[in-house]
C-alpha cells in the first residue's frame, strides 16, 4: 500500500478518469496508488475530511466529471460521473497508440458539443490594466443595490480610480486578454453573454465602463452568495442553459464559481481550467496564457488539437 513520503499527482486521476466510460469507477487502494504516485497518511488519518472541501485532490475528480461517493480507507475509493452531459459522441475509442499531446481528451470534446452563443461565458479579470480612456460620465449598467454597496465599501481598498474609463473587456490586457483577444472582441461584437470577475467591482458586463484598480478576487470582499446569485440571474436574463467558466482552478474566482448552485437553478455549470502545472512564476503567465488559447479555440469552435495542453473541464454541481 502506498504510504506518505512522497508527492501525488493527482492531475494524472483527472487524465484517468476522463478516460473512462462507465459511470461508477471502484479503484482499489493500489490501483489509486498506480495512477497517482504516493497517497498521502492523512488520507488514512483525516478521513472524511481530507477527502472533501476545495482541494488539490478533490478537484482532480471533479475536473473529470466526477463525484465521490464512497472511501474505504487504505481498501479502495468509488467515484460516479456527475456529468450532466453524455452524449455517446463524448466517449472516445480506446486506441493502442499512446495519446500524444494532440490527442483529443473528453474535456474539449466536452467543449465542442455546446454552441457557444448558447452559454453565459464566464472570464476573469487580469492585474494587467490599459492606462486612459474617456472621461467618466456617471452612466454605468445597472446592478442590484447590494453590489453598488459592496463596490462602494471595496473602492479605497481596491484603489479604483474612475476619473478616465474603458469598456471593462478593453481595460484589462494580462495573458488571458491577449491570448483571448482575437476571439474576445468577436463574442463582444456578437453581443455574447459575457461577464467578468473582478476583484475591484465584483461582477461586470463585458462593455461596462471601468476605472483602473489594483485589487485580485477576494471572496471575503462581497456579500456572501451574492455574485453566485448575479451569475445565475445574468444567465437566466440571457436565456441560455450552460454556463461556460474560464478560471485558474486555486483561485478565488474558480472557487466563486464552485460555490454557486447551478443545478438546483436548472442550469449546466462548466469550468475549464489548467492542471498540471508546477507552482511557480511560469505557472502564473502561463494558466491564464492557456485559458486565453481556450476561450478562443471555444468560441471559434476550433478543433479538439488545437486546444492548449492541461486544459480540463470542471462539473459545476
Amino acid at each position: 500500500m502506498p504510504t506518505e513520503g512522497g508527492r501525488a499527482d493527482w492531475a494524472k486521476l483527472t487524465a484517468f478518469l476522463s478516460t473512462q466510460s462507465e459511470d461508477e469507477v471502484s479503484l482499489s487502494w493500489s490501483e489509486l496508488g498506480r495512477i497517482v504516485g504516493t497517497i498521502p497518511a492523512s488520507a488514512i488519518r483525516h478521513h472524511p475530511q481530507w477527502w472533501h472541501g476545495d482541494r488539490s485532490h478533490t478537484r482532480a475528480w471533479r475536473a473529470a466529471g466526477y463525484t465521490l461517493v464512497r472511501v474505504e480507507p487504505g481498501r479502495a475509493v468509488i467515484f460516479r460521473r456527475s456529468s450532466p452531459i453524455r452524449p455517446s459522441s463524448l466517449t472516445a475509442p480506446r486506441q493502442s497508440a499512446t495519446p500524444t499531446a494532440t490527442t483529443p481528451t473528453r474535456s474539449t470534446r466536452i467543449l465542442q458539443q455546446i454552441m457557444p452563443r448558447d452559454a453565459l461565458l464566464v472570464i476573469p479579470c487580469s492585474k494587467r490594466k490599459r492606462e486612459g480612456g474617456e472621461a467618466w460620465t456617471g452612466r454605468a449598467p445597472q446592478w442590484p443595490s447590494a453590489l453598488v454597496s459592496a463596490r462602494e465599501r471595496n473602492r479605497e481598498a481596491a484603489r479604483v480610480d474612475v476619473r478616465h474609463v474603458l469598456p471593462a473587456w478593453r481595460r484589462y490586457s494580462g495573458e488571458f486578454y491577449t491570448a483571448a483577444q482575437d476571439a474576445l472582441t468577436s463574442a463582444v461584437t456578437e453581443n455574447a453573454p459575457l461577464v467578468i470577475l473582478s476583484g475591484g467591482y465584483g461582477l461586470l458586463r463585458v462593455d461596462e465602463p471601468i476605472g483602473t484598480y489594483n485589487k485580485i478576487m477576494h471572496l471575503a470582499d462581497w456579500p456572501r452568495g451574492l455574485l453566485e446569485d448575479l451569475l445565475i440571474a445574468e444567465a437566466r436574463h440571457a436565456g441560455v442553459p450552460t454556463v461556460v467558466a474560464f478560471a485558474a482552478a486555486s483561485t478565488d474566482y474558480a472557487r466563486l464559481l464552485r460555490h454557486a448552485p447551478w443545478q438546483r437553478a436548472g442550469l449546466t455549470g462548466l469550468l475549464v481550467t489548467v492542471t498540471g502545472m508546477a507552482q511557480g512564476g511560469i505557472a502564473i503567465r502561463e494558466t491564464p496564457r492557456r485559458l486565453g488559447q481556450a476561450f478562443a479555440c471555444f468560441w471559434m469552435r476550433s478543433p479538439a488539437q488545437h486546444y492548449p495542453a492541461s486544459i480540463t473541464v470542471e462539473h459545476l454541481t
